[in-house]
């Protein structure tokens, strides 16, 4: 298997494609059921969502994009820190040609992402970013729409074929563009499809998905306080369905999801050599106070030795929580003072007899997302030489095996291997192996 090499990330450019939201001139095919200047109020609503999502962007430089606006400021307000860029007049082909160059130009990945799909996953985005990042990543990553337009755009290089004589609004702008970028040898990601707002069914759809909804925040607001008629499925008023909460809930200020936890005070509760347990009292985002429950151990290690290109060491031993014997790779704990790779070098002389001439660094995650306070750090290990026997930890009772790679990635599908450092391990030296950095 070749040796995985990591890019500095690049700051890729994300633009939000946007109308100014005027009465009468914005998501006019909503009117009816809407009003004009009820279609201007949800558009900006979820415009504001949008520059909301972007702002969240790690490693994005966030912009705003106002059709028809060539120099000059919007009348719409720009949220704080987002770049306004040019969108001369002229259909959505050159409006997106235009802000797409204007970063290009300056040797920046740009994404171009639309305004009216409120619902659209966070994650997309961040995938988008990072495929950008990467200075050999693809060259184009492209999100397409239900209807068979797409909702994000990114490049890398300029590359004007994809905005030029495109049949907007229509079916056929994805699939278009997509050959288009094949005949220009881009190389190319594709999202998972998505659904944007765009007729009375869509606001339905949207309405039914978001009543109930704190995110994306202003959008579910919108929709609770509007009080117009319901809509069925093809856009025909209908009855107000009996009991629905008419009043909108309080929202605060800041978006809930991301808004910081602040801790206030804290307290030992309970510790050993190996683990500690603190008790710490925090105010939530809404200011309600509440008591949350830590337990620290620290920083872990794991690596998957390679005997050669094709085969891992394994270790088996009985785990006295799961009460089993478990395949898992070497891993440990970091002492106070080690740095993680001094610890992974030490860890496999005493589990795998081992020492490696070279550690490639998979990569860190927490391995608990609520109550566990603990860093993983994950290691393949290669060149591998015999090791002294006494450097073994005289707590531990292990066997050691030589395994092919491809049946430790069976066994972690079929759930013969349960423990977490191993699994995303091996997992993420497989996907690297097939191509999936």
């Amino acid at each position: 298997m070749a040796a995985m090499t990591a890019h500095r990330p690049r700051p890729v450019a994300v633009v939000i494609m946007a109308k100014e939201p005027t009465p009468g001139r914005t998501k006019t095919r909503l009117c009816p059921p809407l009003s004009p200047d009820e279609a201007a109020a949800l558009y900006e609503a979820m415009l504001a969502d949008r520059c909301a999502q972007v702002s969240a962007l790690a490693g994005a430089i966030p912009a705003i994009a106002f059709a028809g606006l060539d120099e000059g400021q919007p009348a719409a307000p720009v949220p704080p820190g987002f770049q306004v860029v040019p969108q001369p007049p002229g259909d959505l082909g050159v409006g997106l040609e235009a802000a797409a160059r204007f970063y290009l130009s300056r040797g920046t990945p740009v994404l171009l992402v639309d305004s009216d799909s409120p619902t659209l996953p966070q994650v997309f985005l961040e995938e988008a970013v990072a495929r950008l990042a990467n200075a050999d990543d693809d060259e184009l990553v492209l999100a397409p729409s239900s209807d068979g337009g797409y909702h994000a755009i990114g490049l890398s290089r300029d590359e004007p074929s994809l905005f030029r004589e495109i049949p907007w609004s229509t079916d056929a702008v994805a699939s278009v563009t997509l050959e288009r970028a094949a005949a220009a040898g881009l190389r190319v990601h594709r999202l998972p499809a998505w659904w944007d707002v765009d007729v009375p069914a869509d606001l339905e759809r949207l309405r039914r998905q978001l009543f109930q909804s704190w995110w994306p925040r202003r959008t579910a607001a919108w929709l609770r306080r509007f009080r117009g008629p319901a809509l069925d499925p093809v856009g025909e008023p209908r009855e107000r369905v009996a009991g629905a909460p008419s009043a909108t809930p309080p929202v605060a200020e800041e978006e809930r999801w991301a808004a910081p936890w602040r801790c206030v005070a804290s307290r030992s509760v309970y510790g050993t050599p190996w683990l500690s347990v603190r008790e710490d009292r925090v105010r939530m985002p809404d200011g309600a106070p509440t008591v949350y429950s830590v337990i620290e151990c620290g920083q872990c290690v794991g690596a998957l030795p390679f005997v050669d290109d094709d085969t891992v060491l394994l270790v088996r031993q009985y785990r006295y929580v799961a009460g089993r014997v478990t395949w898992e790779m070497p891993t440990g704990g970091v002492h106070p003072g080690e740095r993680p790779e001094e610890a992974m070098r030490r860890e496999l002389g005493e589990e795998a007899r081992v020492h490696p001439g070279r550690l490639e660094y998979l990569g860190a995650y927490h391995t608990s997302k609520s109550v566990m306070e603990e860093t993983a750090h994950l290691y393949v290990a290669r060149d591998l030489v015999p090791a002294n026997a006494a450097s073994a930890d005289e707590t531990e009772f292990i066997r050691v095996e030589p395994v092919p790679f491809a049946r430790a990635l069976a066994m972690v599908q079929s759930g013969e291997i349960v423990d977490g450092m191993t699994i995303i391990a091996v997992l993420r030296v497989a996907l690297a192996a097939a191509g999936h950095p």
